[in-house]
């Protein structure tokens, strides 16, 4: 009952020097605290529940291009160690794989709550005003975690395959096609293009649980658009999230390390 805890305190154990720890550390402060200075000093007419909401896109944008530093890193850690044969020749070597994308997500998490903290504190200290409850702040966290397995999933194959570059590489693409789906685009095509679920899938939850509403917005809320599209984009990426992590895990049975050719 202990292994698969005790394989994650080991992924820990081997990432604490290097940078992967501090990146979800020190890169939520800096973007949190850039904003709240940010709206603290501007004097533009915006409501709390718009600043909320374009933290998030924010955050959801920049989620991709992290991902695929920190999946790449950690892999790139066990080639380096002797071409995976730690992970490979591990008596459980699916669970070596699990804890790996447990750890992220821990790390995710845990960056997650620092980002939003710092920024909902901030926001309150210079406008004395709550946003949201504590109970949406949760849920928002926990959406954007979930919204982003996939994405974690993903990288780490491609960073056993081929490497940093192409998890990078595929990371800068991601974050600007994330930033285009939070656009007009993105009501079409946007649910189906996994980097744009988090910045969808918050964007809607945002709409639904404030009290800022133009017209239309509250047109759309009564005709369920917005609830509609919440469900929806929920069940494409729990759908997806599960079969791309069955799929991996069938892949990971077979993988025999990376070519050095």
């Amino acid at each position: 009952m202990c292994t698969p805890i005790k394989f994650i305190k080991s992924d820990f154990y081997k990432i604490r020097r290097t940078a992967m720890f501090w990146i979800h550390i020190i890169v939520p402060i800096l973007i949190s605290l850039l904003f709240v200075a940010y709206y603290g000093t501007s004097t533009a007419a915006v409501d709390n529940v718009s600043k909320m909401g374009l933290y998030m896109q924010i955050l959801s944008v920049g989620f991709p291009l992290i991902i695929g530093i920190v999946c790449a890193m950690d892999v790139e850690q066990e080639y380096d160690a002797g071409n995976f044969q730690g992970l490979l020749m591990s008596e459980h070597k699916l669970l070596s794989f699990s804890s790996k994308i447990c750890m992220l997500l821990f790390m995710a998490f845990f960056s997650l709550i620092i980002a939003i903290g710092i920024f909902v504190l901030g926001l309150e200290f210079l406008v004395h005003k709550d946003v949201f409850n504590f109970y949406i702040y949760g849920n928002i966290i926990l959406i954007l975690l979930f919204s982003q397995i996939f994405l974690y999933i993903l990288h780490l194959l491609l960073s056993f395959c081929f490497g940093t570059g192409v998890s990078i590489g595929l990371g800068i693409a991601e974050s600007l096609v994330s930033a285009l789906m939070l656009t007009g685009l993105g009501d079409v095509i946007g649910k189906w293009i996994p980097c744009s679920w988090g910045g969808r899938i918050i964007q809607n939850y945002i709409i639904l649980n404030s009290d800022v509403y133009d017209i239309n917005v509250l047109l759309y809320k009564f005709q369920g658009l917005y609830m509609n599209e919440f469900k929806l984009g929920i069940y494409i990426c729990g759908i997806a999230t599960i079969i791309l992590f069955l799929l991996s895990l069938i892949w990971y049975n077979y993988f025999e390390g990376r070519s050095e050719n």
